[in-house]
């Protein structure tokens, strides 16, 4: 597989997770219990945010998606470098 390939899989990756975890957060059930009683008391199961779980899921997209970024840039050096020694 080209090394290319694999940054950009791994950014759809990592925009799939941030798609996810901004879908639980505007819904408000983010690391929820959704079905269970709250740990609060209130008649509303699972309209609660973890915010801490939420936070921690957007860092890893974000450190995932700099982290393949970078993979992608190094590939076209790489290529880009190849072409220049055998051009």
């Amino acid at each position: 597989m080209e090394v290319q390939s694999i940054g950009l899989a791994g950014l759809e990756k990592a925009q799939e997770k941030l798609a996810a975890v901004a879908k639980r957060l505007s819904s408000g059930v983010a690391g929820g219990t959704s079905g269970s009683a709250p740990p609060y008391g209130g008649d509303i199961a699972g309209d609660t945010v973890d915010l801490s779980a939420t936070m921690v899921a957007l860092l890893e997209a974000k450190v995932a998606t700099q982290a393949n970024l970078k993979l992608v840039e190094s590939a076209n050096e790489l290529a880009s470098k190849t072409i220049d020694i055998l051009g």
